[in-house]
């Protein structure tokens, strides 16, 4: 192993620990670590920044600037109304709207993160007004909210697509791994729903939560439509059009229409750039960077050959979501999956593993589905907004769901995406 490589896995380790244990942006502390590797290794300035990933910067600046006018303005709030406004008086339906709402808003691009910021109180709310439990709620709407990450305009299909096509795995089609992901989502979905009480709902149209005192929904269920929210939904619907069916480039797409709307309302200007998910770019962008390094000295074939040398791909791949989804609990899933997947893909490429879609979609999974764990900012979140139940008893009913989600959510997309190759 030469010094490069070596000081290049030091940093890696470094990088997460010192993510996790002080809440430092890992894309800023990857930026740091590949100039330390490239000086090491011998690399120029211009070799570090030949792997900064122009095309997710644009990507998520543009989409999250959109939205960013969209959140201002009341329209991300008009969708939620307009879904919650549909089941009024049948309860069985309203976690179910929440998901389908928390998904939709992720795959048109809305960030996990202000999705489900937007909707935990929310969603809390109506489950104290309606005696749903709030474990059910939380977990609906959190899971509805990663079951779209991996979509193109999202930062997980983003990050996804750069490491297929950076891998030689141009056509591999991301629509086929976010079908997969999503698949597995609603089969979680579905199962956390009747396991949680959403049985009860059915049979009796309400749950068997204690009443809550004061709970106000209201303001949830009342609004008209201004010009300014018609004009943003066009905008909307008009980058879905001009991106998916003419394939015109998302982030620039984005910005052009965001630019638009400022143009055309002035005051959501200063908003607009505001809510640009910047930490999130950072991230992104350092992360990148650093793995680029990585693997111009050698350090990212280095980890793939020894995964290989283990053998059987199969059994790779299950060792591969395990430590995945441990390392997500308490780190970035996104940076989890922009450093894991570029040594996961070449020794199942090597292999001639014929399921590289479900493998991905899979570690995809595995790595998300315990951002349900209290630890996470999206589980302290559903503890920060629970109204129906002591957060005591919440924050150990969370625990022990991302618990089983560690084993579970590895075990089952691997036997279902891997092992028997469905999809």
């Amino acid at each position: 192993m030469s010094a490069a490589i070596a000081t290049s896995v030091g940093c890696l380790v470094l990088m997460f620990g010192l993510a996790i244990a002080f809440n430092v942006n890992i894309g800023a502390l990857g930026f740091v670590a590949a100039l330390v590797v490239a000086t090491v290794g011998g690399l120029s300035a211009d070799q570090v920044l030949e792997s900064f990933p122009a095309d997710i910067f644009v990507l998520i600046a543009g989409v999250t600037y959109l939205f960013a006018i969209a959140r201002e303005n009341g329209t991300v709030e008009l969708i939620v109304r307009t879904g919650v406004r549909l089941v009024a008086g049948k309860v069985a339906l309203i976690p179910v709207v929440f998901g389908v709402i928390a998904a939709v808003l992720v795959a048109f691009g809305v960030f996990p993160s202000a999705a489900l910021a937007l909707l935990a109180p929310l969603a809390m709310t109506f489950a104290a007004q309606y005696r749903v439990s709030p474990l059910l709620m939380g977990l609906i709407v959190l899971h509805g909210v990663n079951a779209t990450a991996m979509s193109p305009l999202n930062s997980y299909g983003a990050v996804t697509q750069s490491v297929l096509d950076k891998s030689g795995l141009a056509d591999v089609s991301i629509w086929t791994v976010f079908t997969l992901f999503l698949a597995m989502y609603a089969l979680l979905m579905t199962v956390v729903y009747f396991t949680f009480g959403g049985l009860h709902l059915i049979r009796h149209g309400h749950g068997q939560e204690p009443a809550v005192d004061e709970i106000d929904t209201t303001a949830v269920m009342v609004g008209r439509v201004s010009g300014e929210q018609k004009v943003t939904l066009l905008a909307i619907a008009a980058l879905m059009v001009l991106a998916l069916g003419f394939g015109l480039d998302v982030g620039i797409t984005a910005f052009g229409l965001g630019a638009l709307l400022t143009v055309l309302f002035p005051n959501r200007a200063d908003g607009a750039v505001r809510g640009i998910s910047w930490s999130v770019i950072l991230l992104t962008s350092g992360l990148f960077v650093f793995v680029g390094v990585a693997k111009e000295v050698g350090a990212i074939d280095y980890a793939s050959d020894a995964i290989g040398s283990l053998g059987n791909p199969v059994v790779t791949t299950l060792l591969a979501f395990l430590i995945g989804g441990v390392i997500s609990a308490f780190a970035s899933t996104t940076a989890t999956l922009g450093a894991t997947f570029p040594i996961l893909i070449p020794p199942l490429q090597a292999a001639g593993f014929a399921h590289i879609p479900g493998a991905v979609a899979g570690f995809g999974v595995a790595a998300s589905v315990v951002d349900v764990s209290p630890t996470s900012p999206s589980g302290a979140m559903l503890m920060a907004n629970v109204r129906n139940r002591d957060k005591q008893v919440y924050f150990r009913q969370l625990v022990a769901y991302a618990g089983a989600m560690l084993v579970s959510g590895s075990v089952v997309p691997w036997l279902l995406l891997v092992v028997l190759g469905l999809g």
